[in-house]
């Protein structure tokens, strides 16, 4: 019990103290959504973690834009396996006028300078069939089929990032929501402490003074201040939780749950991640697809060295009514006449050596650049999955431990409301048990966030979901079904 000449001087070090606190209460990003989710319309919505998720993933505008690559790529890839059995046809038909023409080579009957005139018609079909180019089309084939895994890796690269923006949203709302609900709690305790600091005090408690009721009242000032701001944060975590998963901002959804809490997990030993790391991360894969289509490139341009062999066929046909047909076949005309139809075997061999020599020297030197950029990935990659994995133990103790600490802080909180309630306890006891309650409270639901985040970004590291969500497949479908690399 503090004597009568400190008391002032210890309660306003508390309010300090309660004040200092109230001043670690997290600013959260600007994401988050409202307070009293029972005061909304009873038709709200409320979806869970892997429904948002779903949603995200379907209308984000990054995974739209990853879907369209990989048709691009497959679209790609369908024309350079067609090159293989399917030849190349071209056609060609035109129509005109022509100045007619009679007689033959030996007795013409018109002059060139007549001015009668007529239709003609021309139709030319030819086609090329590749027989052998030296692995070309082969190396073709092969390079659109990496550059289509090269773009699902992207593809599931931008998934994981959505998945873990939407998450990261989920809990600003809960994280908001659950701090408001402290500082309510809290303010309700000031509120409660308050009217009975003045009924004491009005019979006659000489424990009680008049300072002790205004640093009440600050306390409670500086506590209920914090109300707005959470409720703002909330509520716009929520408005971009929606438009995230491409809902209108004021749509009636709502999460699921109505608090922060730690998300179960299942996680596994260090090893487990680091022996599946390059099998699963989409950054690596990536990667990889991009080098082994940049030296299918390389051995495609390197089939330039080498001729190529090749079947061809034509069919010409043109006719001109007005003109007489020359039967005589060492006469030419070039508005009658029947050419094929024909085939012919040919070569094609393009003997700009240094040209192509240029060419396959630069696709060496982006192989080289993907290979360099991939020794450095694979230490960045375990460094990140170290440090995610780390990040997850350490919040994971730190939990326990704050846990603790808010038991204790909720029990010492009680006590001193009781004591003060029958009147053994002074203002100056429940005031600090009151900011000790606030402080090790926010504290701890920050640190859930931290954990759940940490189980997010583990998550993103390594490619394969460690919280335990009901409801949610292994792995997260971002493209249609059967729209897949061969």
């Amino acid at each position: 019990m503090f004597s009568r000449w400190n008391r002032p001087r210890v309660i306003g070090t508390r309010l300090m103290l309660l004040v200092g606190c109230v001043l670690v209460l997290p600013t959260l990003p600007v994401r988050a959504a409202p307070v009293d989710p029972e005061a909304r319309d009873i038709r709200l919505e409320k979806r869970p973690l892997p429904v948002w998720i779903q949603g995200a993933l379907k209308a984000a505008p990054e995974m739209i834009v990853a879907r369209s690559e990989v048709t691009i790529r497959e679209r790609g890839l369908g024309t350079a396996q067609a090159a293989r059995f399917l030849p190349e046809f071209h056609a060609l038909s035109i129509s005109g006028i022509s100045k007619r023409a009679r007689g033959t080579v030996n007795d013409p009957l018109d002059t060139v300078d007549t001015n009668a005139y007529g239709p003609f018609t021309q139709v030319e079909v030819q086609f090329v069939q590749p027989l052998f180019t030296w692995g070309k089309i082969t190396s073709n084939i092969e390079a659109a089929a990496r550059a289509v895994d090269a773009e699902m890796a992207a593809g599931e690269r931008t998934a994981n990032a959505i998945v873990e923006q939407t998450k990261e949203l989920y809990f600003n709302v809960l994280l908001a929501r659950t701090l408001a609900g402290i500082v309510s709690e809290t303010a309700k305790g000031f509120d409660d402490a308050l009217e009975t600091a003045r009924e004491r005090r009005e019979d006659g408690d000489a424990d009680i003074t008049e300072l002790d009721i205004l640093y009440l009242r600050v306390g409670r000032a500086e506590i209920k201040k914090q109300l707005p701001r959470l409720e703002v944060s909330e509520r716009i975590a929520l408005e971009a939780l929606r438009i995230l998963a491409g809902e209108p901002r004021r749509e009636p959804l709502d999460v699921a749950e109505r608090f922060l809490d730690p998300v179960p997990a299942k996680v596994r030993e260090l090893a487990y991640y680091e022996k599946q790391l390059f099998s699963q991360s989409p950054e690596w894969k990536q990667l990889q697809y991009g080098i082994e289509a940049k030296s299918s490139q390389k051995d495609a341009l390197e089939a330039d060295y080498y001729p190529s062999f090749f079947l061809s066929g034509t069919f010409a046909y043109s006719y001109a009514p007005k003109r007489k047909r020359q039967l005589n076949p060492f006469a030419w005309d070039q508005f009658n006449y029947l050419r094929g139809p024909g085939g012919v075997l040919g070569i094609r061999w393009p003997l700009n050596f240094h040209l192509t020599e240029a060419r396959v020297s630069a696709a060496q030197a982006e192989v080289e650049k993907l290979h360099a950029q991939s020794r450095r990935a694979r230490t960045g990659l375990e460094l990140e999955l170290q440090k995610a994995y780390d990040e997850v133990i350490q919040a994971r103790e730190s939990l326990e431990v704050l846990e603790d600490g808010r038991k204790a802080g909720r029990a010492i909180l009680t006590l001193s409301v009781t004591n003060f309630d029958i009147g053994i306890g002074d203002a100056s006891e429940i005031l600090q048990a009151l900011g000790n309650y606030a402080r090790v409270s926010s504290s701890y639901y920050d640190s859930v966030r931290h954990y759940d985040m940490a189980l997010a970004h583990l998550t993103r590291v390594t490619g394969e979901e460690v919280m335990v969500l009901e409801g949610i497949l292994p792995g997260y479908r971002w493209v249609e079904p059967g729209s897949a690399a061969p």
